[in-house]
């Protein structure tokens, strides 16, 4: 998919982009790294060692953006986790045009990481906060404000890659 393509090559990479950000937005993203360095488990760690091929995750983000604070250190985190995976980060106006085009969606919401395989086609993608951050009411649990749902950003991320 040449527009995917076209996109990450222009991507930052995970240091470039967190040095683009202010102190404050920065130390909000420091501190949620620090919780995604234990924040892989094991099963995540095992599926990662065995993937077949090579990948890329792209990532519309703002350094500004609290969900980008909670999840785009755990995406590094799967992403450096093996060398089968390149992570490339592009701004929500960038990623705009062809997110909607190709995704059928209104508004790009941040995170959006979009798993790519080696011929940059779409393999799935993960959306703002995991699934089991929204409770029964469709409020965003404390928990997840927290950073206690990192586990499962990491699983949700990994679930969309192969098998190996």
């Amino acid at each position: 998919m040449q527009d995917f393509k076209a996109l990450l090559d222009a991507a930052s990479g995970y240091s470039e982009f967190v040095a683009g950000g202010t102190e404050e937005d920065s130390k909000a993203l420091r501190h949620f790294e620090a919780l995604a360095k234990g924040a892989l488990p094991d099963d995540v760690i095992s599926k990662l060692s065995r993937l077949p091929g090579s990948y890329s995750i792209l990532v519309a983000a703002e350094m500004w953006c609290p969900d980008c604070h909670k999840n785009l250190p755990v995406i590094h985190a799967v992403a450096a986790s093996t060398p089968a995976i390149r992570l490339g980060i592009i701004t929500r106006d960038k990623a705009e045009a062809v997110f909607k085009a190709h995704f059928g969606v209104d508004k790009v919401k941040i995170p959006f990481a979009v798993v790519l395989d080696e011929n940059t086609t779409p393999l799935g993608q993960f959306i703002e906060r995991p699934k089991t951050a929204i409770g029964k009411n469709g409020e965003v649990s404390e928990s997840y404000k927290n950073g206690e749902l990192l586990a499962d950003t990491a699983r949700e991320v990994t679930s969309i890659f192969p098998q190996g």
